[in-house]
């Protein structure tokens, strides 16, 4: 059998991955009854929400219904983006906020400086409720016009479809916005910064 010696190497530049896994066991009802204590109208961030409320940003201590999770994504964090990032030092939520989405509202795109990384964890969502979708502000997207097909290399938007229990993180500059909630359930999650 004949190999083919490879003429040439190839080198990744950069590299930028998104972090999931389905968490278990963590007590969205605990998390929904301390929501629904919150006055909505008493406290409401604008931040990249149109529409939709924005509760205010959490540190030390963060509200007890989150303490579990917390641990979880702490722990995840520390096993994937810590260890591949090859990073010294805690790697651990510095704030957290929740948003609720009803009917008609999404997120404009932003980003997350001054932090490392961000995530989001879905605590109620249908397929509906509003996608996550992340751009890559390569600027050869906006100079090539024709692909045979989209893959890693020359797509300019990636969406992620939400899913009860799904936590996501990524590195906190990547810029990325929701999609408008389309159906009559809320769209509920816990995003923070580490």
């Amino acid at each position: 059998m004949k190999t083919t010696k490879k003429s040439f190497e190839q080198t990744t530049l950069f590299q930028t991955d998104l972090y999931s896994t389905q968490l278990k066991d963590v007590d969205h009802k605990k998390i929904i009854k301390y929501l629904n204590k919150i006055d909505k109208s008493a406290v409401d961030v604008k931040a990249s929400n149109y529409g939709g409320w924005h509760s205010s940003y959490y540190f030390e201590p963060f509200p007890s219904c989150v303490d579990d999770l917390n641990k979880k994504i702490n722990s995840f964090v520390k096993k994937t983006a810590r260890k591949d990032f090859n990073i010294v030092g805690d790697t651990v939520i510095h704030n957290s906020w929740f948003i609720i989405n009803k009917k008609g509202d999404f997120n404009k795109p932003h980003k997350h400086p001054p932090y490392v990384f961000s995530g989001v964890y879905y605590i109620k969502c249908d397929d509906n409720s509003g996608d996550l979708v992340f751009n890559t502000q390569a600027e050869m997207n906006n100079y090539a016009t024709h692909y045979k097909e989209f893959n890693k290399y020359n797509s300019k938007d990636f969406l992620i479809k939400p899913q009860v229990g799904q936590l996501l993180i990524w590195p906190a500059w990547v810029e990325h916005y929701v999609t408008p909630n389309k159906s009559n359930s809320e769209r509920i999650i816990y995003s923070f910064n580490i």
